[in-house]
């Protein structure tokens, strides 16, 4: 499983040369959102193991005032919130920040929850409960612009088979 997620992230896409003058500044930064302290504590430590700078948040509200006062390349957001929902959060990120990676973290991964995160336009979605070298070797891997580009979204659960799903705005591959 994990040779098919480093090759997910790897694929490298073309260069985004229609961003807007005036676009963020991406620093290699996360904002991690996560009401349950152990599940913020086991991303804490992949981010840390990754070396990729965060900021944490416990719930939806705090994100939001976090994401309007730092740049973030990604945002690593918890779905089940006790304030307002983690796609609610991506929706009004998303609405700001059309370059910033959404990573949508979930234990609910029914058709239903993966529509919404694949509507607010997230880059990849990993089913709790966390997968700690899947985890751990996709933090390493990430590539905000790749992401972004990637026609697909990789779906990360502990079934040690990772799925794909079309995006809204591509259209399927011939």
């Amino acid at each position: 499983m994990n040779d098919l997620i480093v090759k997910h992230l790897q694929q490298r896409a073309p260069l985004m040369t229609d961003l807007p003058i005036g676009s963020r500044t991406y620093e290699r930064r996360a904002l991690l959102l996560d009401d349950d302290d152990a599940n913020r504590m086991l991303l804490s430590i992949a981010l840390d193991m990754a070396q990729l700078p965060f900021v944490e948040a416990r719930n939806g509200e705090e994100a939001l005032e976090l994401f309007q006062t730092n740049a973030f390349a990604f945002a690593f957001l918890d779905i089940d919130l006790p304030d307002i929902s983690g796609i609610e959060v991506a929706r009004r990120i998303r609405a700001q920040d059309q370059g910033i990676a959404l990573i949508m973290c979930s234990a609910n991964d029914d058709p239903l929850t993966l529509s919404e995160a694949i509507a607010v336009d997230c880059d990849l979605f990993f089913v709790k409960p966390f997968q700690l070298d899947a985890l751990l070797n996709t933090v390493k891997m990430l590539d905000r612009a790749a992401l972004r580009a990637n026609p697909r979204i990789l779906i990360v659960d502990n079934t040690q088979r990772p799925r794909w799903e079309n995006r809204l705005n591509t259209l399927p591959s011939a």
